[in-house]
């Protein structure tokens, strides 16, 4: 069975932005491959963090690597676009806090930023469903 999935808006983008979005894509996919090289990702790009991200600029960045890369964009891409977002986002030198949660009763888990203390580049609050479970966070790192 299958249903219809709207992509993220697509956004302009400079020839920068563009090169630096489609990298953290691709390191990204690769990274969140693999648990243990994920964990060692995550606490590189942690370390030394600079400020915390608004919600403004973690949308800005979720809607680059999904216009960057579009399997960034799909329903079952939600960590890879975390990553890619917040690797877009360190790269900026600013950091949000990257967040893993399961629905309760099923093994259905998401990811997803979060900046000024709610989800960013979600079309919808991924808390209302998700229980969080891992918070990769500046302060905690």
């Amino acid at each position: 069975m299958s249903f219809p999935v709207a992509l993220p808006p697509r956004i302009k983008l400079s020839p920068w932005q563009y090169v630096l979005a489609r990298a953290d894509g691709m390191t990204a996919r690769w990274v969140s491959a693999n648990t243990p090289r994920l964990n060692r990702a995550l606490a590189v790009i942690q370390q030394g963090a600079g400020r915390l991200s608004t919600a403004a600029e973690t949308e800005h960045a979720v809607l680059a690597v999904c216009t960057a890369d579009l399997r960034l964009g799909g329903t079952r891409a939600c960590l890879p676009r975390s990553v890619a977002a917040l690797l877009y986002c360190r790269a900026q030198g600013h950091t949000p806090s990257l967040v893993i949660g399961i629905q309760p009763g099923t093994a259905q888990v998401h990811a997803w930023l979060e900046a000024d203390g709610r989800p960013a580049g979600e079309p919808n609050d991924p808390t209302r469903i998700y229980t969080p479970i891992i918070r990769y966070s500046p302060q905690e790192m």
